[in-house]
């Protein structure tokens, strides 16, 4: 029963972020021009429809698990432990995706805009100046800095994303584009790498309220 109902936990937490995920990305679009948007909506068609599928599997592993008891359970547990602690950013990760470097005195919300249009372009995981950024980052403007869950970062900025290199691409080809016209950027520019690592991992926050 335990394992049946962390997968149901990990089906609705899927459901969340892919609501949230919308929430955010309809905030970001303001002010795009029309081909800006036709790309980035079909990116979110894109991640959404890879959430349902997500959601989909995860569903079908759990009246898996219902049918057949625990015999087998194990492995799959811990198959999706560790899938649980690469979204929570607690593990290094690598993986194929591009490096953006940015020399500008961006903003909490410039930096909000840069990884909601990541996202919306398939990024899978993330990490500015060696801070990974996962669903629950915050960011927080500092007077010049911009705090990211807590830690002060400062320009020239490095975006270390993982994601479809094909559908990044594209997503960067914009936001350079959009951040070459800013008078406060003085250099914007991105590559693409077959195989990148994120070594930056977030602290594992204890349960204060709740005990298992």
């Amino acid at each position: 029963m335990i394992i049946v109902g962390t997968l149901s936990a990990a089906v609705a937490f899927l459901g969340v972020v892919q609501i949230r995920s919308q929430a955010e990305v309809v905030r970001s679009l303001e002010g795009q021009d029309n081909t800006s948007l036709a790309f980035l909506i079909d990116d979110l068609h894109r991640a959404n429809d890879a959430l349902g599928d997500q959601a989909g599997e995860l569903t079908a592993r759990r009246d898996q698990l219902r049918l057949s008891g625990t015999a087998g359970a194990d492995p799959v547990l811990q198959d999706e432990g560790q899938r649980l602690r690469v979204l929570e950013g607690l593990v290094p990760v690598h993986g194929p995706g591009l490096v953006m470097t940015i020399d500008a005195p961006l903003t909490r919300l410039d930096l909000e805009d840069a990884v909601n249009n990541l996202r919306a372009s398939g990024a899978e995981q993330m990490a500015i100046n060696d801070h990974r950024v996962i669903t629950g980052t915050v960011f927080r403007q500092d007077g010049s800095a911009v705090a990211i869950d807590g830690d002060a970062a400062r320009g020239p900025w490095t975006i270390v994303v993982i994601g479809n290199q094909d559908r990044l691409a594209i997503g960067a080809d914009l936001m350079v584009q959009s951040l070459r016209s800013d008078r406060r950027v003085r250099q914007a520019a991105y590559r693409m790498e077959p195989e990148l690592v994120i070594r930056a991992t977030v602290s594992e926050r204890p349960f204060v309220y709740g005990s298992p």
